[in-house]
């Protein structure tokens, strides 16, 4: 073998094993959150266990922006009608400036909404979530599946009896890059 070619083995291995050690380090079997998050689009949290396809966060005391109780025929419709609400807020019925792509950390907090049908929500002190990533589009069938995924996968944990299998919420907001758009993540709280 040349030394040419024993170099180009050896570059390829280093890029082979710091892949690998990146994936690794990313959670979700090399899945992991998108660069950004907890630093501008997400919200700050901590891993406190990780499987292969889903993890349990603990996110810290915060105040969040939610749109009502959306109750439609399809979730695709409630995504629609909540979303169709949220960017009211953001854009137009506030009594501030919001920045919708970095956390508002000013005096006094986000911006009081001026429609009633939004809510500033005070997260308790430590909220816990069963979160499981999905790559796709908004469809019923697509979500509720992974739904039922995610409760299966609890309940060989210690956390099946922690979670409430009644509800779910589901998340857009870990946006890798404007190409790709939205990761969607399904809570169980």
């Amino acid at each position: 073998m040349s030394t040419k070619t024993l170099c180009l083995l050896f570059i390829f291995s280093c890029i082979v094993v710091q892949e690998c050690k990146g994936r690794e380090a990313r959670g979700y079997g090399g899945n992991g959150p998108p660069v950004q998050c907890n630093r501008v689009d997400c919200p700050s949290s901590t891993v406190i266990h990780s499987e292969k396809e889903f993890e349990i966060r603990q996110y810290k005391p915060a105040i969040w922006v939610t749109a009502p109780s959306v109750v439609q025929s399809s979730i695709q419709a409630g995504v629609d009608k909540g979303g169709e609400v949220l960017y009211n807020y953001f854009f137009e019925e506030n009594n501030g400036f919001v920045d919708i792509t970095g956390s508002d950390r000013g005096p006094g907090g986000i911006p009081d909404p001026l429609d009633a049908d939004v809510v500033q929500v005070t997260l308790p002190k430590s909220r816990y979530a069963a979160v499981r990533r999905v790559d796709g589009e908004v469809i019923d069938n697509l979500v509720l599946s992974h739904v039922d995924i995610l409760r299966n996968d609890l309940k060989r944990t210690s956390y099946k009896f922690a979670t409430d299998p009644r509800q779910f919420t589901y998340v857009m907001y870990d946006q890798r890059n404007w190409a790709q758009g939205y990761e969607v993540l399904i809570w169980l709280n």
